[in-house]
């Protein structure tokens, strides 16, 4: 069983990243939004389970990637080099989109999903940065 509730892991967050910062989202398990103001204003969704705490941010919407073959391989390559986060694709409002998450255990500490949030950012500007050559500018 997950150790935390979502209000418990609210409060808990919003101790480390400010009370503006967290908010809870209507999901049936019960998910958080922190927004990351150092960096750009990215936001994290963590999503709480029986089985897991799944933290994630989207990364870029699939339609604006020009070379969807040479984008996948390249994060495919990118992943392993990424602590703590992996790259995938899922589908948000019915968009194809690519995402950076990472998975913990449900009784992990505050400490471990902190750490798990800024690493995840981190990740995921290292990443666009890395992947640009892929991407269509408007």
């Amino acid at each position: 069983m997950s150790r935390w509730t979502t209000q418990e892991l609210c409060t808990r967050l919003e101790a480390a990243f400010g009370a503006d910062r967290v908010e809870e989202v209507p999901t049936v398990d019960g998910a958080l939004q922190v927004t990351l103001p150092d960096c750009g204003d990215l936001g994290i969704t963590i999503a709480l389970t029986d089985r897991q705490v799944f933290v994630s941010t989207p990364l870029v919407e699939a339609e604006r990637v020009a070379d969807r073959a040479g984008f996948n391989e390249a994060c495919l390559r990118l992943n392993p080099l990424n602590p703590l986060s992996n790259l995938g694709l899922t589908e948000i409002n019915g968009r194809d989109t690519y995402i950076v998450f990472g998975e913990l255990a449900p009784d992990s500490s505050a400490e471990q999903i902190e750490l798990e949030v800024r690493t995840l950012a981190e990740n995921a500007i290292d990443a666009i940065e890395a992947l640009q050559t892929y991407l269509v500018h408007a």
